[in-house]
């Protein structure tokens, strides 16, 4: 199985790092990094219906110190594409418009 970002995602997780960076430590931010491979892994083995379903085919996973939701849909049966990287502390409504 292969995993792969999209545009949004590979701009929404940039944009997060950027922001972490501003408070929390390195250390952070490396824990942060290696949760995202980590749940990357998972999906790689095929243990896509592993995490909670957001929509009708979109799950997602929690990220980092847990405020950080990745959503990701699998594409075919080949490939797991992440949506968004996105800070559940922001207005739910952004998730339906940067997944539009």
């Amino acid at each position: 199985m292969q995993v792969e970002l999209s545009k949004i995602a590979k701009q929404t997780l940039r944009e997060e790092i950027e922001f972490l960076e501003t408070t929390w430590s390195n250390k952070e931010i490396v824990a942060f990094l290696h949760d995202i491979k980590r749940v990357s892994a998972v999906l790689k083995e095929g243990h896509f219906k592993r995490y909670p379903i957001y929509s009708r085919d979109i799950r997602s996973a929690l990220i980092g110190k847990k405020h950080v939701r990745m959503f990701f849909r699998m594409e075919n049966p080949h490939t797991i594409r992440v949506l968004l990287f996105f800070d559940m502390r922001q207005d739910p409504q952004k998730i339906i418009d940067l997944l539009a």
